[in-house]
């Protein structure tokens, strides 16, 4: 022990090691007051700067020959960190500053479109230099505060473009050994605000290819870009605090959406202008700006967003303390979703193609997630594991309620509709009894189980003959004739023993979703034939359906009319948790008509339901979790 403080004692203090090496400056108690545009943290820290590569590399040598097991951390502009309210133990910072000359504040034009920037630079600076040289082609980024070095840490981004597409490689200091090295970008993992850079390569410069522009017409992109940003909200703040749970969904568009405008704590505030910033409240200097009471407005921020969507907010600001890091959001575990797919029915592979990106939707919204090919009726471990079951099936046992039924029994919560309104909904004329009952306007029928059978006694061609309970539009025909009966009877009962036949209304057929009580808009449905069948859905060798939302070809008291007829259909069924209900609206008179309903629509981007939520403001992220979460609360 004694022969172990005389060596620690013979050490070089960082005073000393930063006084041996021209132009490194040394402060033993910086503030993050002072180098992070947050504020917030109240612990000193030691911090060293340095204006060039030479300095900067004797500094790392000769830190590590002191203190081998030191741990150097670079600090950039500090745009989007959170500081600490704790002395981090064996840990000194290191910040880059524009010293004149400085290798590390400089840029030059190599060739091709080809920049070297060092990082201590802003990306304004950068694009600027680039504009100049008539190169360019990131104007959505010219807005990004900070230095270039942490922007490509964080791999920022904006208006749809990321730092690290223009990137070819970059330079750094191996903070373990203060050598500098280059790697090309492909030597990286980059994602969303993501990057696989070790925490010990400090970004040192940044090599861009940018591409030929004209810089009048760059000029004018930048400055709109500039523009924009200054329309950010006022006061001392990191920036954007989470990042955005899809690409199409904001996070500050859904931190409103569930209140979290109104938290604040201590001397931090949720912005009156934008949910996705905190001000330091700079006028309450009485209250100290610690970690502390920034981290808990934003837990109570993402706790806002998880208690009423189940979607987990990820953090797009880095805390120094890597404790508070790691320990952020544990409190919120997140929710077991099971998505059944395929079945055995005729649409098992539109089931894939749905169940694919309703998976993909909750895990990126941070449920934990399993996918089950269902091929046969039993419970399985995964359903008994599962918070909430989410079957993405279509036709068969998927959508008349046997499944639904078989989960009820086995009290697992299920997403969708009870079992008895799916078996209603799934049969035609099951369907029909209900609408006739709740005088629900719908095409005159009749019902027929016998191939042999003539057209029905009072009906009159043209008619609709479709099976009774098969989706899809499969076995579906149009008779115009009387020697199509028989062939088109022939192919409905070929799919189900009963066979429904309407009268033919010729009018504009649309589609209304009905999620969680409320009508969607809309959806018109322009189709090439002379019927909305399996060609017009799927294979297209009349020409291309269009789905039109909201519908331009209807008139909009039709619109009114059918939105309220399909909510009364939905609630008379008790499936008002998610069905999607086709109507058609008669050419001569306007006159709306409920045709069917589907109680597990389409789920992929180009599905009609979906359609009609992203009209209405909903993304498929929050369509989906939020299914779940009405499941949850059963």
């Amino acid at each position: 022990m004694i022969r172990l403080w005389f060596i620690k004692s013979k050490r070089k203090s960082f005073a000393d090691i930063a006084a041996a090496i021209p132009g490194v400056k040394f402060d033993q108690e910086a503030s993050w007051n002072r180098y992070t545009s947050l504020g917030a943290g109240v612990a000193p820290f030691p911090l060293f700067r340095v204006g060039n590569t030479a300095q900067a590399s004797d500094l790392v040598a000769a830190l590590k020959k002191e203190y081998p097991d030191l741990k150097i951390r670079p600090i950039g502009g500090g745009t989007n960190l959170v500081g600490a309210d704790r002395t981090l133990p064996d840990t000194v910072f290191l910040k880059i500053y524009a010293a004149p000359g400085g290798d590390l504040s400089q840029i030059y034009h190599a060739k091709d479109g080809i920049f070297f920037a060092g990082a201590a630079l802003s990306l304004k600076n950068v694009l600027d230099f680039a504009c100049a040289n008539s190169f360019g082609g990131a104007a959505g980024l010219y807005g990004i505060p900070g230095t270039i070095g942490g922007a490509t840490v964080m791999n920022a981004g904006a208006n749809g473009q990321c730092i690290s597409e223009f990137i070819e490689s970059i330079e750094f200091l191996d903070l373990n050994t203060g050598k500098v090295k280059r790697h090309r970008k492909v030597s990286f993992d980059w994602a969303y605000r993501h990057t696989s850079i070790p925490e010990d390569q400090m970004i040192l410069r940044v090599i861009f290819r940018f591409k030929a522009i004209d810089p009048e017409e760059e000029n004018v992109l930048l400055k709109r870009e500039l523009l924009r940003r200054m329309r950010a909200p006022a006061g001392r703040s990191a920036g954007s605090v989470f990042r955005n749970p899809a690409t199409t969904l904001p996070a500050g568009r859904i931190l409103e959406k569930c209140g979290a405008k109104s938290l604040s704590e201590g001397r931090f505030q949720v912005s009156p202008d934008h949910a996705n910033w905190i001000i330091n409240r700079v006028d309450r200097a009485e209250l100290a700006p610690t970690e502390k009471a920034f981290v808990e407005t934003t837990e109570a921020m993402a706790k806002k967003v998880y208690d009423s969507t189940g979607i987990i907010l990820k953090p797009e600001v880095r805390f120094i303390d890597m404790e508070t890091a790691e320990k952020w959001g544990t409190d919120r575990p997140r929710i077991k979703v099971l998505v059944l797919k395929g079945g055995v029915s005729s649409e098992r592979e539109v089931s894939l193609l749905s169940a694919a990106g309703v998976a993909k939707s909750l895990r990126d919204a941070g449920f934990d997630v399993r996918e089950y090919d269902i091929q046969q009726l039993e419970i399985t471990e995964d359903m008994r594991w599962a918070d909430v079951v989410y079957p993405v099936l279509h036709g068969g046992f998927g959508e008349d309620g046997t499944l639904q039924k078989m989960l009820e029994d086995a009290g697992i919560k299920t997403v969708g509709s009870p079992s008895e309104s799916m078996k209603i909904v799934m049969d035609k004329v099951a369907s029909k009894k209900v609408m006739d009952e709740n005088g629900i306007t719908n095409a005159r029928y009749a019902v027929v189980t016998d191939p042999a059978a003539p057209i029905p006694e009072g009906m009159e061609l043209p008619l609709i003959v479709k099976p009774n309970s098969e989706g899809s539009t499969f076995g579906l025909t149009l008779v115009e004739k009387p020697d199509q009966w028989q062939e088109a009877l022939a192919l409905a009962l070929k799919h189900d023993k009963i066979a429904l036949v309407e009268e033919y209304i010729e009018g504009i057929e649309a589609t209304v979703g009905i999620l969680l009580g409320k009508a969607l808009p809309p959806v018109e449905i322009r189709y090439p034939g002379k019927l909305y069948d399996y060609d017009a859905k799927y294979t297209h060798a009349q020409g291309e359906t269009l789905y039109l939302c909201p519908p331009q070809g209807i008139d909009p008291d039709a619109v009114a009319e059918m939105r309220e007829l399909c909510l009364r259909f939905a609630k008379a069924l008790h499936a008002e948790t998610l069905v999607r209900v086709d109507v058609i609206v008669r050419n001569k008179d306007n006159k709306v008509y409920v045709l069917e309903g589907n109680s597990m629509p389409g789920c992929t981007e180009s599905s009609l339901l979906p359609k009609a939520a992203m009209a209405a403001g909903i993304t498929l992220m929050e369509l989906y979790s939020g299914l779940v979460m009405d499941a949850l609360k059963k």
